[in-house]
Parts: structure tokens; C-alpha cells; sequence
């Protein structure tokens, strides 16, 4: 089973490509020569068998990799950028309990397993493990508590994204004795907050620069602005009120866009309003609950409140009036460009500054998903038995680990 991962971490790192006549690659190799495993042994039955045979130590060979690797190359731990993403795949898996109908960002419903990962601020991912397709973000993340505090230690940082942004999660991370950064959900009120607070005179300026604005005028790039506050919360398990602190942050080029996209949707529902009252009394719009259905799904959640509409009836025929809510609007704008981020992270020192940075850190863990999918070439996955496929895409995390070790190393070199 050894000289089988082996062969197939090898494959994934030197000639990325699908499950597929692995014995002809190893042939063309020098596989034998360094590793001293022939190609004969390669073919296809066992390694079908050596992939049901490694899913159940899969965690387990993670785990003890992962330790291995911070134990030799002094990889640092003590933060870690965790995120969930989506292997796609195609086939009707009708028995399948791994791959499952579920949503992706960006993507329509489709089948698809879904795949946890903890990478360190210099891009080593210590930990990839794969989950059913249609596995909640929060209650993943909950399962993996006890080995991600394995991997950083007691007190180890947790970057999250906003999945994990209710007070119930944060607290169930607290409990575990690790910290965290999280953007908060717009359900728990921080934009209330805010106003209450902060409000936008209470911003004070952020020195940070993202990587792809560094080479920009000054002028052109976004700015940002925050401020951090005490929030207490009380937590739902046990009673106990927690302390933790939320950096309120405004970025300008969120701000723009945020401005932007809600203007194009109300121009884009007022289109639609004038298209439904110049057929007012056709076919489709014969009376007035028919453009009261309609009008309800034209003013959609973005936008609800900014618009006021008016239906009736007049001499037998609906109509239609609305107008735009200046001062809905105006309040709305009040907020624009700003999100918080909560943390547990202790020190009177601590500043909002130092916690938007590490926060930024997030493209770390989103570049390892695009090197997991296509730099290392997890799909197309040529499996149907759920064991093969756990076994499988827990290899590609491996090499992935490999991977960026190496380009840790050479870096330092």
C-alpha cells in the first residue's frame, strides 16, 4: 500500500494528470530508479485495493504527515487560513454517500465532494480532507476543531470566512482554546452596531496595502479605514458572556461597488416595473394580484425597502405606481464598504490594523484550492467507490502539502 501512495503522490507532483495508466507513466519514469518501485505493480486492480485499504488510515497518515512536516521544516502553525471548497464531478453516483448534490459559490447545485483545508501563512497546506458535497461549512468545521487545535496548539489562530461568522460558531471555536478571525454575517447586526458605536467620524486610518496594489500610485489604491470595539456575547452552550473584539472596517473600493451594484439593481427593477405597467391589462397582467405577484418578485431582498410600489385598480384594470426612497437609500449608504471582523485574540495592543492584515492572509488558503484543482489536477475523478475517492483526493492533499513545502524551501533558498 506504501510503495502504492507513493507512486501516486509522485505522479500527481511530476506529471499531473487523471487516474489513468499509471504503470505506463512509471514505465517512462525513473520511478523504479529512486524509488524502487517497479511499474508492473502499478496497474490498475492494485491500486483500486491499495486506495480501499489506505481510506481507512487516511486521517490518521494526515495527521501524522502534517506533524512531520513542522517538525522537520520548522513550518509555523500558529495561524491558520481554513476554508472549504468544491470538487465537481460528473456521473450519476446514485449510492454514493461522499458525493452529493450541494452548492458551490459562483456555481449552480451539482454533484460534488467537498474539501476542508487549513493552510499556514506561508502556503504549506498542513491539512486537506474530504467531506460529503452537501456538508454544511459551520458543522465541518465544528467536526475539525479537535485536529486543527492539534495542528496549531492551544491558543493557535483560525483565519475563517463568514460561514463561520455567527456567535454560535465563534463561541464553540472559543471553547476549543483556539483564536480566531472572522468576518461577522450581516443576521447578528454588526451594521447596527456600527452606526451605534462607531459611526463613520469614529474611523481612523489603516495602513495596509494588498500585494496586487504595491506597484500602483498612491492616489489610485483602496483605502481603508477602522476601528476596533469590545463586544460581548453570551454564549449558548454554557451561559458563560464572552468578550470578544470586532475590528470595524470601511475599504473605499467595497464602498464603490457596493454603490454601484445597488444602484444597477434598482435601475434594473425600475425597468422591469415600466415593462409591467406598459402591459397592464394585457394578457399577462389582467388584474391586480397578478402584478402584485409580479412586483414582489421584481423587488428582490438587495433592494427591499429602497423602492415604494403602489398597486390598485381603476375601472376595471390594475395599476402601478413607484418611486425610489431617498432616505431608505441614504440610510443604506450609511454602511457601504464596511464589514467586521471579530477575533478573541488577546492584547491591549491589538489594533484593527493587525487584524485586517492577518484577515488578508485568506488568499493564501484560496490559492492552495486552485492548486489542489488545477496545478495538481484533482478532476476529473475516475471512481465510483466511495473509499477509492476519499483515498484518492486525501493523496492530492498530500502532494499538496509536498508541494508547498517545496515552494517554502525554495523560496527561503
Amino acid at each position: 500500500v506504501g510503495e502504492a501512495v507513493a507512486a501516486l503522490i509522485a505522479s500527481r507532483l511530476c506529471s499531473p494528470s487523471p487516474l489513468y495508466d499509471i504503470a505506463g507513466w512509471a514505465s517512462s519514469s525513473a520511478l523504479q530508479e529512486l524509488l524502487g518501485i517497479p511499474a508492473a505493480l502499478l496497474n490498475d486492480d492494485r491500486l483500486g485495493r491499495a486506495l480501499e485499504i489506505l481510506a481507512v488510515y487516511a486521517e490518521t497518515l494526515r495527521g501524522t504527515l502534517a506533524a512531520r512536516a513542522i517538525e522537520t521544516f520548522g513550518v509555523d502553525a500558529g495561524r491558520l487560513h481554513v476554508d472549504l471548497t468544491a470538487i465537481r464531478v460528473c456521473g450519476a453516483y446514485e449510492n454514493s454517500a461522499l458525493v452529493q448534490n450541494g452548492w458551490a459559490q459562483g456555481e449552480a447545485v451539482g454533484r460534488q465532494v467537498r474539501a476542508l483545508q487549513a493552510a499556514t501563512a506561508d502556503g504549506v497546506s498542513l491539512y486537506v480532507r474530504p467531506e460529503p458535497g452537501n456538508a454544511a461549512e459551520v458543522s465541518l468545521i465544528a467536526q475539525s476543531l479537535e485536529r486543527l487545535r492539534a495542528l496549531s496548539g492551544p491558543g493557535g489562530l483560525l483565519i475563517l470566512d463568514s460561514a463561520c461568522g455567527h456567535p454560535k460558531t465563534l463561541c464553540q471555536i472559543a471553547r476549543a482554546e483556539l483564536r480566531f478571525i472572522v468576518p461577522l454575517r450581516a443576521q447578528t447586526g454588526f451594521r447596527e452596531r456600527f452606526l451605534t458605536d462607531v459611526g463613520t467620524d469614529g474611523l481612523r486610518a489603516l495602513r495596509y496595502v494588498s500585494q496586487r496594489e504595491q506597484r500602483i500610485a498612491p492616489e489610485l489604491r483602496t483605502q481603508y479605514r477602522g476601528a476596533l470595539r469590545d463586544w460581548e456575547v453570551s454564549d449558548p452552550e454554557t451561559g458563560q458572556t464572552r468578550r470578544f473584539r470586532v475590528a470595524y472596517v470601511h475599504s473605499s473600493e467595497e464602498h464603490r461597488e457596493t454603490a454601484a451594484a445597488r444602484e444597477r439593481a434598482l435601475t434594473k427593477a425600475e425597468e422591469q416595473l415600466q415593462r409591467v405597467k406598459n402591459g397592464l391589462g394585457g394578457r399577462y397582467y389582467k388584474t391586480r394580484k397578478q402584478v402584485q405577484t409580479r412586483v414582489a418578485r421584481i423587488i428582490g431582498p438587495n433592494i427591499e425597502g429602497l423602492i415604494s410600489t403602489r398597486t390598485g385598480t381603476r375601472n376595471g384594470k390594475p395599476t402601478l405606481t413607484w418611486a425610489r426612497d431617498h432616505e431608505a437609500i441614504k440610510a443604506a449608504a450609511q454602511t457601504d464598504g464596511i464589514y467586521a471582523l471579530a477575533t478573541n485574540l488577546p492584547g491591549t495592543r491589538l489594533t484593527a490594523g493587525q487584524i485586517l492584515r492577518d484577515y488578508k492572509g485568506q488568499q493564501i488558503v484560496e490559492r492552495r484550492h486552485r492548486d489542489y484543482k488545477q496545478t495538481l489536477k484533482v478532476r476529473p475523478i475516475f471512481l465510483h467507490n466511495d473509499d477509492r475517492i476519499y483515498a484518492l483526493t486525501s493523496i492530492i492533499g498530500i502532494a499538496l502539502l509536498i508541494f508547498g513545502l517545496i515552494e517554502t524551501e525554495t523560496r527561503k533558498a
